[in-house]
């Protein structure tokens, strides 16, 4: 049985450091995303309301907010709620303003 004498490895907690601050970053993200789309839209509304918007279009929106990945902004969409129609051959994200 051989022991390391005097030297103690810190590469777990650097690694549990940066993996803790990417989950703090991601749920800000998700946060901000989450107000602007509570702020702006709504997956349900009257038909008046109703517009149109892609993945681009919104990322453009929240670019002065902060940088979201397209995947990442579509799952958090699918999940509050909104859904998607092609219209000509282009899929779009049904929303309702505000």
């Amino acid at each position: 049985m051989s022991k390391k004498i005097g030297f103690h490895s810190y590469e777990n907690a650097k690694d549990e450091e940066k993996q803790n601050e990417q989950e703090k970053l991601q749920a800000e993200r998700q946060k901000a995303i989450a107000n602007f789309l509570g702020q702006n839209y709504s997956p349900i509304g009257s038909t008046s309301a109703k517009c149109y918007k892609t993945t681009a279009e919104l990322i453009y929106d929240l670019s002065n907010i902060i940088s979201v990945r397209p995947n990442e902004l579509a799952k958090q969409l699918a999940d509050a709620g909104y859904h998607v129609e092609y219209l000509a051959g282009q899929p779009y994200w049904v929303m309702y303003e505000k």
